[in-house]
């Protein structure tokens, strides 16, 4: 990282924000970014001030990280997801689907979800979601959809992906 010994006053502006965003690591990345930034302050023989400015000083996520409490904030964060049944206690495959035409991008999603769908079915606790807009619905001239697979087995997962390659869905280049 980098070392700064003459920093003694760090401002984190909107230090929540990530938080809104729709992924399920928001909360893991809100957290490593406000207690990265805060450890450049006083890393010389000065004392180091953290000013964060939020509008969720409640948050869990923003409370373990004021006190740089990463075994705190870990528990929590695993809690959490083992209760919705997010990794790492399950296995997830996460399928984006690009096209510089939304209309086709929308028409090819679907028709994968409909390739996915019969292939989900044969395998027990693999569930589908999507297909749905990604979090940022438009990079570099292209629109995006997403389609999640989750399961606790990462071999049902490998299947279901094998059966919709064998039917032509998925290329051998397709971004998963």
């Amino acid at each position: 990282g980098l070392d700064y010994p003459n920093v003694t006053l760090v401002g984190v502006i909107n230090g929540d924000t990530a938080l809104a965003l729709p992924d399920f690591r928001a909360a893991e990345r809100t957290f490593q970014l406000i207690t990265q930034v805060a450890g450049r302050a006083g890393r010389g023989d000065s004392a180091g001030r953290v000013v964060l400015q939020t509008f969720l000083p409640d948050d869990p996520t923003i409370r373990f990280a004021l006190k740089q409490d990463y075994i705190g904030f870990a528990k929590n964060e695993l809690a959490s997801r083992r209760e919705v049944g997010l990794p790492p206690f399950t296995r997830m495959v996460r399928v984006i689907i690009r096209d510089q035409d939304q209309a086709k991008l929308h028409q090819r999603a679907e028709e994968l979800a409909a390739l996915l769908a019969p292939a989900v079915a044969a395998e027990a606790g693999v569930t589908l979601k999507g297909p749905m807009p990604c979090a940022i619905s438009r990079i570099a001239g292209y629109y995006r959809d997403q389609i999640v697979l989750l399961s606790p087995s990462a071999a049902s997962l490998q299947r279901v992906l094998a059966a919709v390659r064998e039917k032509g869905g998925l290329a051998k280049g397709d971004r998963i």
